[in-house]
């Protein structure tokens, strides 16, 4: 197992069914460096939301580089996905899930990984019962839009 491996365990968070979407994301938020898998590896977590809008931080590290030394655009995709989902759970009732069902977006700039961190912004463009699609914005702290993108999300009722 290699060291970054060993660093995440895996996805310790419950996703509480008598919680609102955004009791969930609050609770992300106030335990996001231990949530364990993806999430944790990433170093992504939001910092600000409230109904449909949401904004995520990930700190970088080495281990967010390519072969370039840049970070890798799967990072940035990561986060426009991220910031989607976290968008529409801003809205979820107690019981709904989400899932991401497309996602598109641009790359403008590439990111340098000694900008040490890179920051999303989602926002609900369109919603109905059933669906959300929200407009997602990574860009470096100073301003420098690495990536736009859009994310369509499936709301999931309870079974």
């Amino acid at each position: 197992m290699n060291a970054v491996a060993s660093l995440v365990s895996p996805v310790d968070f419950e996703l509480d069914p008598t919680a609102t979407g955004l009791e969930l994301l609050r609770r992300w938020a106030m335990k996001a460096d231990t949530v364990g898998g993806y999430p944790q590896r990433l170093n992504a977590r939001p910092v600000e939301f409230e109904d449909g809008f949401v904004r995520i931080v990930c700190d970088l590290d080495p281990g967010h580089a390519n072969f370039m030394g840049l970070v890798h655009g799967g990072v940035s995709a990561s986060l426009v996905d991220v910031a989607g989902g976290s968008a529409v759970m801003t809205i979820l009732e107690p019981g709904q899930s989400l899932l991401t069902t497309d996602l598109s977006m641009r790359f403008l700039n590439a990111a340098p990984l000694d900008c040490a961190r890179l920051e999303t912004v989602g926002r609900i463009v369109f919603r109905d019962a059933r669906k959300a699609v929200v407009e997602a914005t990574v860009s470096t702290a100073d301003g420098l839009v690495i990536a736009p993108g859009t994310v369509g999300v499936s709301i999931r009722s309870p079974r």
